[in-house]
Formats: structure tokens, C-alpha cells, sequence
């Protein structure tokens, strides 16, 4: 069951024939979707016939305005076409520099993870991934849906879906290990000043009250989460980082 789900007509994110049956039904009809899963679906229900209940709440259709002055002024309170593009070319800018270091700052998590040596319990790698799907699926819930009804979609069972997230947890739990290593040798601290600081962020970000958010947000879960972010900066300024350009592919020339 999934509830006021947005599916956009040509995105292709549900079982074949799916979308072609939603298409020219009207706001507030209900209706039946009869669909086969595939043959690559889950087992048990890989090449079976189903029926899906539909209730079509909305219906968007994207409209392009005209690119001038009058769409500048209301898309990003710029006074002209020309300003409105230098704009979109410094955001654009901006964001591959923040790209950049984020692939950066990627590759020298990487770095420190392939340098934890000793053996690590397994129940860390089982805690990481029990982790991960309870985000997933609190992020799921705030859009109608649920985690069964998310593999059902993607035709994976539990087990697979778990072991698609054994590398992710593998990796993640090597960097919060190392990144703790970092943390002890330099003396990195989390001052109670710099939690209190991030409580009041979080609650002008969210309209809450601060002690609310720490109801929410334990104070070790926090301070644990800066000692990290401290540590990857430490990593991040005492990095030696190189660039190198990508060799171009030699022109082949044809003989004639």
C-alpha cells in the first residue's frame, strides 16, 4: 500500500504497463490496474498476475514561462535576463566547487578506511546496516510508503536488500573508527559551547523548541557526530592533494 505516491508519466519507476494505465483517467476516479510482475521480480511473485486500487487524487502538468525580464524578477529577484545567467553561472560554479571537495574529502575517507587494520565484530557491519533501514524507512514513511511495499517495487526480499548494504556499512564503519583514531591522537574535543550552538540551529531550522530537539537528538549522539566532523576537517587541511589531468584519448587516424 502506498499512499498520495507522486508518479511522473515516463519516469518508468513502477512494474511495466503500469503508467500506461493510469494515463487518461480523471481527478477523483478509482480504478483498476492489472499488471504481471516480472520474471526477474521477487520469487514469490515474479510472473504473477496483480491488481492494484487507485485513487487518482491530482493531476500536474509542467508549463515552461518565457525566458525575460518579467521571469527573472519572479524566479530569482534578478533585474534582467543577463543578471538572472550570471547568477545560474556562480551557483553552478559554486556547486562544482563544492563537488570537488566532497569527491575530495570522499577519496580521503576512502584513504583511511583501507588503513584500519584488526579485526572488527561483525555485529558493527549488522548495527550499520540495521541503521540504514531504519532511515530508509522513516524517510519512506513521510512519503505514504513503507519499507515492504518499497521491495515489492524494487523486487528485492530483505536478505537481498540488506546484503546490497553490506559494502556501504563495511566502508562506514571503518571511517567512524578511524575517524575516532584521528580524533584521540590530535586531543580533538567537542566543547559543550559548540553543542549548545548546534542545538539552537537545529532548533531555528525546525521551529522547536531546544529542548525539544535534544529529546530528539541525544547530547553523546551529537557530540559524536561533531568529533567526526572535526576530524574529517583535521584530515581535510593536513591532506596533500594532487590533481591530475585525465590523458585525451589519441585520435585515430583512418587509412585511406
Amino acid at each position: 500500500k502506498g499512499e498520495n505516491y507522486e508518479l511522473t508519466i515516463g519516469s518508468g519507476q513502477f512494474i511495466p504497463g503500469f503508467e500506461e494505465q493510469v494515463v487518461g483517467h480523471n481527478i477523483g476516479e478509482e480504478f483498476d490496474v492489472n499488471v504481471k510482475f516480472p520474471t526477474e521480480y521477487t520469487p514469490e511473485l515474479a510472473d504473477k498476475d496483480a491488481v492494484f486500487k487507485i485513487k487518482l487524487h491530482e493531476i500536474k502538468v509542467k508549463e515552461l514561462p518565457e525566458i525575460d525580464d518579467e521571469f527573472a524578477q519572479d524566479a530569482a529577484d534578478c533585474d534582467t535576463v543577463d543578471a538572472l545567467k550570471k547568477s545560474i553561472e556562480k551557483e553552478i560554479k559554486e556547486h562544482k566547487e563544492e563537488e570537488n571537495e566532497r569527491e575530495i574529502e570522499s577519496q580521503l575517507l576512502q584513504k583511511l578506511a583501507e588503513n584500519v587494520q584488526g579485526e572488527i565484530p561483525e555485529v558493527m557491519y549488522d548495527n550499520e546496516v540495521n541503521d540504514q533501514i531504519r532511515n530508509i524507512d522513516y524517510r519512506l514513511s513521510a512519503q505514504g510508503l513503507n519499507l515492504e511495499t518499497y521491495l515489492q517495487y524494487t523486487g528485492m526480499t530483505m536478505e537481498q536488500y540488506r546484503e546490497s548494504m553490506k559494502d556501504s556499512a563495511i566502508q562506514n564503519v571503518k571511517v567512524r573508527l578511524a575517524l575516532q583514531k584521528v580524533a584521540a591522537l590530535e586531543n580533538l574535543e567537542v566543547t559543550d559551547e559548540e553543542l549548545e550552538a548546534e542545538y539552537d540551529k537545529f532548533a531555528a531550522q525546525y521551529q522547536m523548541e531546544k529542548e525539544e530537539i535534544k529529546k530528539v537528538v541525544p547530547v553523546e549522539g551529537l557530540r559524536g557526530d561533531l568529533l567526526n566532523e572535526k576530524a574529517i576537517k583535521f584530515v581535510r587541511d593536513n591532506a596533500k592533494v594532487t590533481t591530475a589531468r585525465k590523458p585525451r584519448a589519441k585520435k585515430e587516424e583512418a587509412a585511406e
